[in-house]
């Protein structure tokens, strides 16, 4: 081979290694993270996203089981670690659908905003018998009551949920919202920051209780607040999937919303599931042995108590002036149907 032909090759080469490599980190460095699941031709892809607390196991369960491929979905998952990020992808379209970890309370408010841009498949509940949230406080700690907490630092899951639902805490307890400083903090910063004494307290949501007791970090202060002072069930969480899923890829969008439905199911009746924790959440796994389940319920049972809970939930937010006025949640329910 001559010399201008050597050099043509290893030019050719060379950007064709550059075109490579430029699909690569277009494809691996979106800002919602990571792609699982196998490519194939004769899958349809359904981008999901989570957010990175044990409300979200049905979905691992879904995927590790490989219940979607068996319904012909390949799906991509996008951790993320807000709620209110969540909410954003799928009003704006960016994902299909969200795993039962969706703030409940943020998709009545999207629904206000955008309506009937967001349907929910399935709610993700706490009551008097199901450990689902808790405020903490540090092991050693001398609070005692939730009226301990004035003049403290509250660290919450971030987003508009989980500090309108503190404010409502606070005010069921005689605490004036304005006595307490409220601090945003990701999942994984939560146990830390309480170690450290960044905050005094955390308001949030299962396995971070357990995690906290098992490395003597903190200890339960109040055990289902929400469902104490905001609504009984309180249904923090929802399945979501987006209207324009639903319309336009409508076999699909069904046939998701049933393999979630088994993946419920599936997880409700079978405690092995819990070691997908590991794998996710990053839980030792005598942990995540441990962790309380919260009560998942799918589109078709949900009865009309729980509605009015949710109803009762969603009203906090015109309360606090959130809103305008009260979400209407009784037409965010979606039907799932049994066969595609």
């Amino acid at each position: 081979m001559d010399t201008s032909k050597r050099n043509i090759l290893v030019g050719v080469v060379f950007l064709a290694g550059i075109f490579i490599t430029a699909i690569f980190f277009v494809n691996s460095s979106t800002p919602w993270g990571n792609l699982r699941g196998e490519s194939s031709e004769r899958l349809v892809t359904v981008k999901v996203a989570y957010l990175p607390v044990l409300q979200s196991l049905p979905l691992f369960v879904a995927v590790e089981r490989g219940m979607f491929e068996k319904q012909g979905i390949r799906v991509e998952l996008y951790r993320l670690e807000s709620p209110n990020q969540i909410i954003d992808v799928l009003v704006s379209e960016k994902v299909d659908a969200g795993a039962p970890s969706v703030a409940a309370g943020i998709t009545a408010i999207a629904d206000l905003k955008k309506p009937g841009s967001l349907k929910i498949y399935s709610l993700t509940c706490g009551d008097l018998e199901h450990l689902n949230d808790e405020l903490l406080v540090a092991k050693n700690s001398s609070i005692n009551s939730v009226a301990g907490l004035k003049g403290k630092r509250l660290g919450i899951i971030p987003g508009v949920q989980f500090s309108t639902v503190a404010k409502k805490i606070l005010s069921e307890n005689n605490v004036n919202p304005s006595e307490v400083t409220l601090v945003e903090l990701p999942v994984p910063n939560q146990l830390p920051s309480l170690a450290s004494g960044s905050v005094d307290a955390l308001l949030t949501l299962e396995p971070t209780g357990t995690l906290g007791e098992s490395k003597n970090i903190s200890r339960i202060l109040v055990r289902n607040p929400m469902v104490r002072f905001v609504s009984d069930p309180w249904c923090g969480a929802a399945g979501v999937v987006t209207s324009k899923f639903l319309t336009e890829k409508p076999a699909e969008s069904q046939a998701f919303m049933r393999v979630m439905q088994q993946a419920i199911i599936a997880t409700q009746q079978d405690n092995r599931t819990k070691a997908y924790l590991v794998k996710y959440l990053s839980l030792p796994e005598p942990v995540a042995q441990k962790t309380p389940l919260p009560v998942f319920i799918t589109s078709e049972n949900i009865d009309s108590r729980t509605v009015e809970a949710y109803q009762e939930f969603a009203d906090v937010f015109y309360e606090f002036n959130v809103t305008a006025s009260r979400p209407n949640i009784s037409r965010l329910l979606v039907s799932v149907k049994n066969s595609g």
